[in-house]
């Protein structure tokens, strides 16, 4: 079909993106600073030009057609390619990181890592608008329109730009007074005795692996509290529930202000792996992020300057409570505490 006369395929587009992820006209179009009619007939216009349907409008609510859900996958990916371009125009004439990074990463990363210091990020880049999507399964890059994703774990093959951030172990941690209660674990069948949080994408029985000296050891078990929250998972654990392993990242503060103290400190909860160029074994969930560009282009300065935030607070913060010596659950526990701890256990 014949396009009209001014109409724009990719503000239409953009505006169409905008609908499809509120699920409302009023409210896209308040974000992008148009009336609700004129983003409507653009729509409109959108399709009369696709000669297909992407929306479907009732009295109550917007429904995506498949047509819909296909286009918005492509227009996500044309937008981003034009921001891309817009970006690499300008920062090549001023060398100032602006324009607009849309990013995603899993929600513990943005919560617990990132959220603090974007007020930072912000006054050092004041002309960068940052769109953060908090996700815990891999969504699409550069067919989302992304820049880039922090991902966590191994990385399914891909001809994209990834870069290793580092490794962090994984730490099995319980609250002073769970201890004082129940005592700590000192060898992974004890666990069984305990009560457990477990955290995952799927309830059910539970499985962690527990590694020393080429020795290994598996516990299953079903949790008292299971959640895909590694956050919540750390809060319940705070507040006496029972043992939980999670990320050295999402229990980093805890550590540091004693709320929660790592047990059974001479296992392991990761699995050693190969040796790197030092000779050092590498040891901890590996933390990657990947880029929407080709393994051979270098990323735009925007994107850049955002993983040299990430590199900062991964050496700042985390790694300085992963790499301090381990205390034992034991020497957490006061006199005091001892002392009412045998009480109860003296018949």
């Amino acid at each position: 079909m014949e396009r009209k006369s001014g109409f724009n395929e990719l503000d239409a587009a953009e505006g169409f993106i905008q609908v499809a992820r509120g699920g409302s006209f009023t409210h896209a179009a308040k974000s992008l600073g148009k009336s609700a009619s004129t983003l409507s007939r653009a729509v409109m216009d959108l399709e009369a030009l696709l000669g297909v349907q992407l929306l479907v409008r009732t009295t109550r609510r917007l429904h995506m057609t498949e047509a819909g859900a296909l286009y918005l996958m492509h227009a996500e990916g044309l937008l981003a390619a034009r921001r891309a371009a817009h970006d690499a125009v300008t920062e090549l004439t001023g060398g100032i990181a602006r324009g607009h990074l849309r990013v995603s990463m899993p929600v513990s990363v943005g919560e617990r890592l990132l959220g603090p210091h974007l007020p930072e990020f912000r006054r050092r880049y004041p002309e960068l608008r940052l769109e953060v999507d908090l996700s815990d399964r891999n969504v699409p890059l550069v067919q989302g329109g992304f820049d880039l994703a922090i991902r966590v774990g191994r990385l399914a093959d891909s001809s994209l730009k990834a870069q290793l951030i580092g490794r962090v172990p994984m730490r099995l941690v319980a609250s002073p007074d769970y201890l004082v209660q129940h005592g700590a674990p000192t060898r992974p069948r004890d666990i069984a005795a305990h009560a457990c949080l477990s955290i995952g994408p799927l309830a059910g029985p539970a499985e962690w692996t527990f590694y020393k000296k080429g020795k290994v050891e598996r516990v299953v078990f079903e949790g008292v509290v299971h959640t895909t929250s590694p956050t919540l998972g750390a809060q319940l654990a705070c507040a006496g529930l029972g043992l939980v392993r999670a990320s050295a990242w999402v229990v980093a503060g805890e550590l540091r202000s004693g709320s929660l103290v790592e047990v059974m400190t001479d296992w392991s909860c990761d699995e050693p792996g190969e040796r790197d160029a030092d000779g050092n074994l590498q040891v901890g969930v590996p933390v990657y992020v990947l880029f929407a560009q080709g393994a051979g282009t270098t990323p735009p300065l925007k994107s850049r300057v955002f993983v040299e935030l990430i590199r900062e607070i991964v050496a700042r913060e985390v790694m300085p409570a992963v790499g301090k010596p381990k205390r034992d659950a034991r020497e957490s526990v006061t006199p005091a505490q001892q002392k009412s701890r045998d009480s109860r256990r003296r018949p």
